[in-house]
């Protein structure tokens, strides 16, 4: 199981949106020297609350400034651009990163960005497979003409530059409904899931790995989860210092419930319906007691995660450091702890499983 973060990008008070990137950036930097595998940045359009319209542009300001961490999407919303562009764009950053470019895609989600762009959202779908049929086939360097229901390309010369990684960077999908992890799964392509209880995860792996199996590819692990962390010296300073701005933060998911009680979230989005009212619901007590928040000393994050990799097959754990407008210092000191104390006890007793396992 590899460590990865999912880096938001939440305004702060006080605070510009010039140093609120180079505070992003900074995160990157501090992510890289912890020792972390990668970073991952949402994309989202017209919003006061995530103002992040490029994910690339994140990943290609970072590139530069970093050697080893691997740079990634999640997601670059693919109904909002033409395949041929993103393509192109991601072939680039391939060629910027040396190589450590994770691009992952997904269909959107929120209402007003497809208004904002005049897309139907109930076509979502569609458009993203039409998307990645025709993506794939620029990275493999054919020339062809494609003229589609929703996009139009005539490719006949080479991709310049061409991709580093071969046949392309690896793809993570967000995949919540069946019809996302069974593309997924057919594709032997990375699943991720944003605040998934157990029982949701358990079921996906089980429908995932029956799908990647039955389609001919390795039963590999391909899950990868967020999950909200804050690390302190004690319980009740982790609380008292993550609580109040884990609340807050929170509230995605009511403007989400929100969106679904006003009836804008379309049929195709039953799963997204169904869980943003049940996360909104929650508690604090209830997120800490459904394992969605780890929250406390390095050994009780440490207790956690183990408990998710008992239940879980996880490729990655992607940790959610930064809670809103959660100040910068305190970002970076629970990223730094969890370097330090719980990354280390994790990798021990995974390799002492490994070795378990082998000797059985």
């Amino acid at each position: 199981m590899r460590f990865g973060i999912w880096s938001p990008t939440n305004p702060r008070e006080g605070v510009s949106p010039v140093e609120l990137y180079r505070q992003q950036i900074e995160e990157v930097q501090v992510a890289e020297a912890c020792g972390f595998d990668h970073i991952w940045f949402y994309e989202h359009h017209l919003s006061p609350t995530g103002p992040m319209p490029s994910p690339n542009l994140m990943i290609a300001a970072a590139s530069s400034m970093t050697n080893r961490i691997r740079l990634g999407s999640m997601v670059n919303i693919l109904p909002y651009r033409n395949p041929l562009i993103l393509a192109e764009e991601a072939a680039m950053l391939d060629t910027l990163t040396d190589g450590r470019l994770d691009w992952g895609v997904g269909r959107g989600l929120k209402p007003l960005e497809f208004d904002a762009f005049c897309v139907p959202q109930a076509r979502s779908r569609d458009m993203f497979l039409e998307h990645m049929e025709v993506a794939k086939r620029i990275w493999a360097d054919e020339n062809f003409e494609h003229h589609g229901e929703f996009y139009h390309v005539n490719k006949q010369t080479p991709l310049t530059p061409p991709c580093v990684q071969k046949p392309h960077p690896p793809l993570y999908v967000s995949a919540q409904s069946e019809e996302s992890l069974r593309w997924a799964a057919q594709n032997d392509t990375h699943f991720c899931q944003i605040d998934a209880l157990y029982e949701e995860c358990e079921r996906d792996q089980i429908f995932y790995r029956n799908v990647q199996v039955a389609s001919g590819h390795k039963p590999e692990p391909r899950m990868v989860i967020t999950r909200e962390i804050y690390v302190a010296e004690t319980m009740e300073q982790a609380r008292e210092e993550a609580q109040p701005w884990l609340l807050r933060y929170w509230q995605l998911w009511h403007r989400y419930a929100q969106l679904t009680h006003d009836g804008r979230m379309p049929d195709e989005y039953e799963k997204w319906r169904q869980r943003a009212p049940m996360l909104a619901k929650m508690s604090f007590e209830e997120l800490n007691e459904r394992g969605l928040i780890m929250i406390g000393t390095a050994d009780h994050v440490v207790e956690r995660i183990l408990q998710h990799v008992d239940r879980l097959e996880l490729a990655a754990l992607a940790c959610v450091f930064k809670f809103g407008g959660m100040p910068q210092d305190r970002l970076l000191g629970s990223m730094r702890l969890f370097s330090e104390k719980v990354m280390p006890q994790v990798k021990a007793a995974l390799q002492n499983k490994k070795r378990t396992l082998s000797a059985a």
